[in-house]
């Protein structure tokens, strides 16, 4: 009896898919270890964390504002700089006030900035008079014959506004020294005098430790890259000549105010960007913005990694068997039965096969 070869199947088999490995349970006693690439696990992770940092975070707030508060400011002493009426005698209308003898300052001439002799014409609680340009400019001869730096380095004794404002004569004519904020500072032309003085810079002083009202300082220039204007707040030491107590015209009476004649300012310029502060909320506040940016790049590096690979797209059945003929049952039955007719059967002519 003949072997028959097997048939042909009507159609391909499709590729079989590989199927996953069942997921084994750990054994007893041990855990599963944890995916902490999986988008659930990263959820979790920043739930569990990010809640307490941030009630943390306003807790440190609290105790800032509560316990590390920065001490109030200190009251600052004040000082009625307002210009006091000149008494007189009302029976008498047409009085008239006649200023005393000029006091020549006591002391060596040596200590002064001008002669005692044109310092003897200044007069305190009044505007600029021409008897006091003397005195005015000889000052300021003194100040451009020396320099910034032997100015910052003379042991002059710091005062305060109380001192020059109580003292006008102590001090007339005397170096002084102090420092403050300048909240204004506009040149000015100068009157015209034979010292080759065109103009100079006035200022407008607040004194540290108050009070708030001004020191009026003259400059004979500014520093390079000072900033200036109606409208600045630059800290600066001061070491000058003081002149008068001089009266001025306020927005809303006749004020005093000490004057002092400078060469220069001394100022440092800001750094630019400098940190506003080292408070703990500031702090905190910082470190928890780059935690949570941290932990959102995380994620994000985690789901677009190497490791997390896109599932393939579904076979189309109809592209794969584009190419194959399909027929129903009974075509391939007959097909099957033609084909086994149409095979030789391996039998000699003439022999009969054995029984």
């Amino acid at each position: 009896m003949s072997e028959h070869p097997p048939a042909a199947e009507p159609w391909p088999k499709p590729a079989a898919l590989p199927v996953p490995a069942p997921e084994q349970e750990p054994p007893r006693g041990q855990t599963r270890a944890r995916n902490y690439l999986a988008r659930p696990e990263q959820r979790r992770i920043f739930w569990l964390f990010m809640p307490p940092a941030l009630i943390a975070m306003l807790l440190l707030g609290w105790l800032e504002r509560s316990w590390f508060a920065p001490p109030p400011a200190p009251v600052r002493p004040q000082v009625d700089t307002t210009m006091a009426d000149v008494p007189t005698d009302p029976a008498l209308a047409d009085a008239v006030v006649i200023a005393a003898d000029p006091e020549l300052p006591a002391g060596d001439a040596d200590e002064y900035g001008a002669s005692v002799h044109s310092l003897a014409q200044v007069r305190d609680d009044t505007v600029f008079r021409g008897a006091e340009e003397e005195a005015w400019f000889q000052i300021w001869m003194t100040l451009r014959s020396t320099d910034t730096r032997s100015l910052a380095r003379s042991s002059v004794r710091r005062v305060s506004f109380t001192e020059l404002f109580g003292q006008p004569r102590s001090y007339r004519g005397r170096m002084v020294r102090f420092r403050g904020t300048l909240h204004r500072l506009e040149k000015l032309t100068a009157p015209a005098n034979d010292y080759d003085i065109k103009d100079y810079w006035q200022g407008w002083l607040e004194p540290d430790g108050g009070p708030v009202s001004p020191i009026v300082v003259y400059f004979l220039r500014l520093p390079e890259g000072m900033p200036h204007g109606m409208q600045i707040s630059e800290q600066v030491d001061v070491v000058g000549y003081f002149f008068k107590r001089w009266a001025y015209a306020a927005t809303d009476t006749v004020r005093i105010a000490p004057l002092v004649l400078a060469l220069e300012p001394i100022w440092k310029p800001q750094p630019v960007g400098s940190p506003v502060g080292n408070s703990i909320g500031t702090v905190a506040l910082v470190t928890m913005a780059a935690i949570v940016l941290l932990t959102m790049l995380g994620i994000r590096a985690a789901g677009n990694g190497p490791g997390r690979r896109p599932s393939p797209p579904p076979t189309d059945l109809s592209t794969t068997l584009s190419d194959v003929e399909l027929f129903s049952p009974d075509e391939a039955l007959r097909r099957m039965a033609e084909e086994e007719s149409e095979r030789p059967t391996g039998r000699t002519p003439g022999k009969e096969p054995p029984p």
